[in-house]
């Protein structure tokens, strides 16, 4: 029996969830509460909260991001109830798998959607750019502790939601399964490490040992050939994916400030582009037929034909997660470092917020909302704290507590790539294309720069005016 399972069961009646879910009419209210020190009274505001579920996903299967008949969907269940009884009132909630770009209709036309959203946070930040539909957070400041980056995000998972002067969304950091995005972990089959009296490459993580030269060392320990017949790869993983993890692998960010304040580039550091030419050296070197750059990396994990594979976080857990529920055992690996950082460096990238959250300016009362949505999603008693999290996830979805950290030390230090407005390309085509490092990077210097004024310059602002410069 896979370790999740354990973990599932079914412990909500349908009322129960009728009740914590439902959808009773519409209201308008204008409470205003910013003087109360008491209990705080809503007055029966009605909240419309709109939640963008996988395409599938029904809404009878999901409760605020998690899957129903599990743990956190009867916690969250509950936590909507309490939160309508100890405020005075009421979330109206609706699931949809349809587009988000409905909010861009709205801002043109003034329709209500909702007082406050939830899905993937790329939409939410063209709308910020464009402006007239989602609420700066400084706005609604008095309301919801949004500079509280252990509970909403540290300001770095922000910069997809930032613009100017602001930011325009937030993600519950303690509600495990629910706020962590990262790409790209490398899981490994312990099944098939075990088989070949291989060492686990967890305890190079461990030990930290886990640099380039061990990991070329160990694709060509790992790959199985037998009678020309390929038994598994050593890794499968897309060009992009080498690239993207490969140029941070040496200390830098994709975008840094240089000493005149300025935001340019990370990929022309000495410290990166010594990691970009490391991995060209890699796909091309002796032990590039044990790389699989075209398969299917859920798929070759599950099935054994392959010994590590590079995967969104979404893949492994949470709503759809295949690793954890198909893999009877396995393990949990960052990429490996250059030697211009500490031994033991753990990154990662993004590419969005998964589920973020974020209110319309079309809201009678976005205080409210703002209020509602600040007590619902306080940390969970039973997880008060990171650690409690961390040690849950390694009880729960994980096989070694060394797999956690490894997952969220990833996902702490990570890096956003710009994925939703074509950068990832630059951040990674130079992998896998016939010009030197140097040679990519001076012919894309001018889009690059083009790039940076457009739109990371203006998110970077964003951060800079809500949590200041760092």
């Amino acid at each position: 029996m896979r370790k999740i399972a354990g973990f599932l069961f079914l412990i909500m009646l349908v009322s129960v969830f009728t009740s914590a879910c439902g959808t009773p009419e519409k209201e308008v209210f204008d409470v205003d509460f910013t003087g109360n020190t008491g209990p705080v009274d809503l007055e029966g505001a009605n909240i419309v909260y709109k939640v963008y579920i996988p395409s599938d996903q029904s809404a009878d299967t999901i409760c605020l991001g998690y899957e129903i008949d599990t743990v956190f969907a009867d916690m969250a269940a509950q936590r909507l109830k309490d939160v309508e009884s100890n405020l005075n009132c009421n979330f109206e909630m609706i699931y949809d798998t349809g587009s988000a770009g409905e909010y861009f209709t709205a801002a043109v036309s003034g329709t209500f959607v909702s007082d406050v959203v939830m899905g993937v946070s790329d939409i939410w930040a063209d709308i910020a750019r464009t402006g007239g539909m989602l609420i700066g957070l400084s706005e609604l400041g008095d309301y919801i502790d949004y500079r509280n980056e252990e509970k909403w995000g540290y300001s770095n998972m922000l910069e997809v939601v930032a613009f100017e002067d602001d930011v325009y969304g937030v993600t519950p950091l303690y509600w495990p399964d629910v706020s962590v995005y990262v790409r790209t972990p490398i899981v490994v089959n312990e099944n098939l490490i075990a088989s070949l009296g291989e060492t686990d490459p967890r305890d190079y993580i461990e030990n930290k040992q886990w640099t380039w030269d061990v990991f070329e060392e160990c694709l060509g320990r790992y790959y199985v050939e037998e009678s020309g017949e390929v038994k598994h790869y050593s890794i499968t993983s897309g060009f992009g994916d080498f690239g993207s993890m490969f140029a941070l692998s040496n200390g830098n960010s994709y975008f840094v400030k240089n000493s005149s304040g300025k935001y340019i580039s990370g990929l022309y550091t000495p410290e990166t582009m010594k990691a970009m030419q490391r991995c060209v050296e890699i796909l091309s070197g002796p032990n590039s037929h044990t790389i699989n750059s075209t398969g299917n990396a859920v798929d070759s994990l599950i099935s054994g034909t392959t010994v590590m594979g590079a995967l969104k976080s979404t893949e492994i857990i949470g709503v759809g997660g295949r690793i954890a529920r198909e893999m009877d055992n396995y393990g949990i690996l960052s990429w490996p470092h250059g030697p211009d950082v500490e031994p033991g460096y753990i990154f990662g990238y993004y590419s969005n917020i998964q589920n973020c959250i974020a209110f319309s300016r079309a809201s009678n009362n976005p205080e409210a909302a703002a209020k509602a949505i600040d007590a619902l999603y306080e940390p969970f008693d039973e997880y008060p704290t990171m650690d409690s999290v961390i040690d849950f996830m390694s009880k729960a979805y994980f096989f070694d507590e060394r797999d956690s950290q490894v997952y969220y030390q990833m996902y702490f230090n990570s890096s956003y790539n710009y994925f939703h407005y074509g950068m990832s390309n630059i951040l990674s085509d130079w992998a896998n294309q016939s010009k030197s490092v140097s040679e990519y990077l001076e012919s894309n210097e001018g889009s690059i720069s083009e790039f940076i004024e457009e739109y990371v310059a203006p998110a970077k602002r964003g951060l800079d005016a809500i949590f200041g410069s760092k």
